[in-house]
């Protein structure tokens, strides 16, 4: 202030007056500035009118003050002033104006003579016009610059600003908080939306708008996008024609605005963190704004890790619940014995079970010693139980198991089965055993009463085996003692009529031809069970059998009608091959039978290949059966039709399922009265 005023007074003793009113101005705004900053108002109010108004003032001293030589430094000085203080749009604007408000001036001053201007001009007025212009220049492109830089930090502390906000926000519900990240960050980036994405689920699991289509069209739209930062961990954005993606590395098409940045769950990929709009007023991301989305994306992967954590934790928590709620209703309603004992083999807990079956309480049992409950008197039983224990506990074995007597409460003799094993904390330590007693007293009684039929049994069975010999022994002994009469009486009838036709009636012919035709049909039973009794005494030697040269070798054998036969591909199988070539002899030989009559007999032959056997069948298309007698097909000396229908003696079956029980297998059929009959029989493997 004292400088001021000696200054002024210096300018009036040199008679500079308008010198002197600028030093009185200049003393009156700097007092109205420090009046206003004083009450922390704003400045640019009272600067900048007073700026313009000293670069009118500025102009008017240039004539007065004797020109460029005179004022143009003071020109100089508020040209300046005004282009600091001035906004960044009109900073630009001001330029051509004070250069071509100088210019005129200069112009003035050098042609304009008779103007009124004071004082003597030796200074290069072009020069001059160049330098302040390329000052002013300079100084906006700085002051520009600085702003930008100003404004960046401005927006960076801003982001900053709203992250600590946030993260002050953790006690919240953890969507609301998500939600608010969303929000800021659509803001901050000035996006459209924004989008957590789950890339394990390819679904969004929280977003801040409320159109749904919206959100699931740009998850579509920059899914190439969302693949690539999830692949690769790392932030792509674009922005006008600020990009730093690659389009010939993605699949797909994405956004003309976005940025995204990847999500850490554990330690894991997780998923992304996309903003994302279809038109917006950025033409480019700069550095602090990738900086404060990958920050967020930090912080939100921490919430996740925190959700995904928490959700563990009460699924955990959860299981463990229903694991306890499991274990004790298993552990209390089962129906055996259970009970928990410490390493000295007091009891700690005992199920319902054992509490019934030894007739004692729970609080009689807990803090008794398993060998009180398990006490039968019988000493050896008793220390090999105790030896087991002491084994288990020292960990020599893991459990074991014995059978043992048991006394109840009432005194009642009782045989239980015992299962001893270990309950181990992490360092493989016994830290419990767990009992299960099993009351086995009638079941032993079971295995002996089972142990003495048995015994009966194959008393019984060795019977039998004596009596069926002695019975196949003597139909086979009768079988063939009857031969020899039969064929005496067949022999003599047909002498009798050969020799004396012409001395018989014909009543008399009739029953000689009676008595031969019977004495036949005697003989072809006598045959079949003579076969019969053989396949029983036949010993069984199983050899590979080629069975369509078997099947094919029967018809030829028997003078077949082959245009009657559809035969499939059939396998080679073991077997005894006489046997079965008795069984498929008996069964072609029905099929033929039954199927005479018919217009075209067809008889299809084939097999059914299952897992562990083969299923052959004989298949035609004649008169059938009735199901409902199916139970006598397969009995000796049964048949379904009459002697005059169909000829054969009700053997043939009989001796079919004989041969398949031999060879492990079984023969069944199918069949339905005028639609045909097929019949099945299986071969092992």
């Amino acid at each position: 202030m004292a400088m001021l005023i000696y200054a002024m007074a210096y300018r009036l003793y040199l008679e500079e007056y308008w010198t002197t009113v600028g030093y009185g101005l200049g003393w009156i705004f700097t007092y109205v500035i420090w009046r206003v900053s004083r009450q922390a108002q704003s400045l640019r109010l009272i600067v900048v009118p007073w700026a313009v108004f000293i670069f009118l003032f500025a102009i008017f001293f240039w004539f007065k003050t004797g020109g460029l030589n005179g004022s143009g430094l003071v020109f100089f000085s508020v040209s300046l002033t005004l282009v600091i203080i001035a906004s960044r749009k009109w900073r630009i604007r001001l330029i051509p104006i004070f250069i071509i408000t100088q210019s005129l001036l200069v112009w003035a001053d050098i042609y304009l003579k008779h103007l009124p201007i004071w004082g003597v001009n030796d200074k290069p007025e072009i020069d001059f016009v160049l330098l302040t212009s390329i000052v002013i220049s300079l100084v906006v492109m700085l002051k520009n610059n600085y702003d930008d830089k100003e404004e960046k930090i401005e927006k960076f502390s801003r982001g900053l600003r709203e992250l600590h906000r946030l993260n002050l926000k953790h006690d919240s519900n953890l969507d609301e908080v998500l939600t608010d990240y969303l929000n800021s960050g659509t803001e901050l980036l000035g996006m459209q939306t924004g989008v957590i994405v789950d890339m394990s689920s390819g679904t969004s699991i929280i977003r801040n708008i409320s159109n749904e289509q919206y959100a699931a069209e740009q998850l579509s739209l920059n899914e190439g996008v969302l693949r690539k930062v999830y692949e690769e961990d790392t932030t792509l954005f674009r922005a006008g024609s600020s990009s730093n993606l690659d389009n010939k590395k993605i699949s797909g098409i994405a956004s003309k605005y976005f940025i995204a940045s990847p999500l850490m769950v554990n330690n894991a990929k997780y998923g992304v963190l996309l903003f994302a709009a279809e038109e917006s007023k950025r033409n480019r991301f700069e550095e602090y704004d990738i900086e404060i989305v990958e920050l967020m994306a930090i912080n939100i992967s921490h919430l996740l890790d925190i959700k995904v954590w928490s959700e563990h934790q009460k699924k955990t928590d959860y299981e463990l619940h229903l694991s306890e709620k499991r274990f004790k209703t298993i552990y209390d309603y089962a129906n055996v014995g259970i009970c928990v004992c410490d390493r000295k083999g007091m009891i700690l807990m005992v199920n319902r079970a054992l509490q019934e079956l030894l007739e004692y309480t729970e609080a009689e049992l807990i803090g008794e010693t398993f060998y009180s409950i398990s006490d039968s008197g019988d000493l050896d039983e008793m220390d090999l139980d105790i030896r087991q224990y002491e084994k288990i506990v020292v960990g020599e074995i893991d459990h074991y198991v014995i059978e043992k007597k048991n006394t109840t409460k009432s005194g009642k003799e009782i045989i239980i089965n015992k299962t001893v094993s270990t309950v181990r904390d992490e360092n493989e330590k016994v830290r419990f055993t767990v009992m299960i007693v099993d009351d086995v007293t009638n079941r032993k009684l079971n295995e002996t009463k089972i142990s003495n039929l048995n015994q009966q049994l194959e008393v019984q069975v060795e019977k039998m085996d004596v009596a069926n010999k002695e019975l196949e022994a003597f139909s086979y002994s009768v079988s063939h003692d009857l031969r020899a009469p039969l064929r005496a009486i067949d022999g003599f009838s047909k002498i009798i009529l050969e020799d004396h036709e012409d001395e018989f009636n014909e009543e008399s012919k009739r029953l000689l031809n009676v008595i031969i035709k019977n004495s036949g049909k005697m003989a072809m039973l006598i045959d079949d069970l003579l076969t019969f009794s053989r396949i029983t005494r036949k010993i069984t030697e199983f050899k590979p059998i080629n069975f369509e040269e078997l099947v094919l070798g029967i018809i030829e054998e028997q003078a077949l009608d082959e245009s009657s036969f559809a035969i499939g591909t059939l396998p080679e199988a073991k077997g005894e091959p006489t046997l079965m070539k008795q069984v498929l002899s008996n069964l072609i030989g029905n099929a033929v039978k039954f199927s005479a009559k018919e217009e075209k007999p067809e008889i299809t032959i084939g097999v059914h290949e299952m897992d562990d056997h083969y299923e052959f069948f004989v298949k035609d298309n004649g008169v059938g059966f009735n199901m409902a007698y199916y139970d006598k097909i397969f009995g000796v000396f049964q048949r379904l039709h009459t002697e005059e229908e169909f000829k054969g003696t009700g053997v043939g079956l009989a001796i079919v399922q004989k041969v398949m029980m031999k060879h492990n297998g079984k023969v069944w059929a199918e069949s339905e009265e005028g639609v045909g009959t097929t019949f099945y029989f299986s071969l092992p493997k």
